[in-house]
């Protein structure tokens, strides 16, 4: 049987790579790969709003094809799968996912492995496509905005209050003002505050004008968002 042959049987007739020896193992650990290269540029596209780690991405293309790899083994050798699930039990990983998102790619990457292995390639390929149609639908649609963290820092006096003096330039700018923290050192006071504004620069811009202010910062806090 030719390599074609393999591919045709595996592909459309839903057989098992495991039953035509080595050549099924190739067509299973390269379509494997192939689809782990799609998760690849997805997690590369889709990463671009956190941290983006290029060593985790290339273990998310490294863990279709081992996972494939593994899992045609354990087809072919009843005893080697009892070491695969006894190996696995005894790994620890070092390195703790912190992002949710990744990890979801990490799993997305190994059920990939799994479905080519076990002949389901139709089942991981439609995962795929739905998969990323809902990752991509869920990061357009606006569920939340991210808030807007302001910091001001400046020496008011003793007898006059930092929010007092800039109340006025931020209820002008600002739509939801909250405080979260108040400071005081060396006679400076520090206001850090949640709010919500499209005037990003004239905020800035106005609250640096006043005499009392010494610094203003606006960051955009990253990961979650207010309702």
């Amino acid at each position: 049987m030719s390599f074609i042959d393999v591919v045709y049987k595996i592909l459309l007739e839903g057989s098992l790579p495991s039953e035509f020896g080595g050549k099924g193992i190739a067509v299973a650990i390269t379509a494997a790969l192939i689809l782990s290269v799609y998760i690849f540029f997805c997690y590369r596209v889709l990463g671009r709003r956190t941290f983006y780690s290029k060593s985790y991405n290339l273990s998310l293309l490294a863990s279709g094809p081992v996972t494939a790899a593994l899992i045609l083994m354990m087809h072919q050798n009843a005893i080697a799968s009892v070491g695969v699930v006894g190996a696995l039990a005894i790994i620890r990983l070092r390195s703790a996912v912190k992002e949710p998102m990744d990890l979801a790619f990490l799993l997305w990457s190994m059920a990939s492995g799994i479905f080519i292995a076990a002949g389901m390639w139709r089942v991981g390929l439609l995962a795929s496509i739905f998969i990323t149609a809902i990752v991509i639908i869920l990061d357009i649609l606006p569920f939340g905005r991210a808030p807007l963290i302001l910091s001001v820092y400046g020496n008011p006096g003793e007898k006059t209050d930092l929010q007092s003096v800039c109340d006025r330039v931020i209820r002008q700018s600002c739509r939801n003002v909250k405080v979260i923290s108040r400071g005081k050192s060396d006679g400076r006071q520090n206001l850090v505050m949640r709010v919500r504004t499209k005037q990003r620069l004239r905020l800035t811009n106005e609250l640096a004008k006043l005499p009392e202010v010494d610094s203003v910062t606006l960051l955009e806090q990253g990961g979650e968002v207010s309702f």
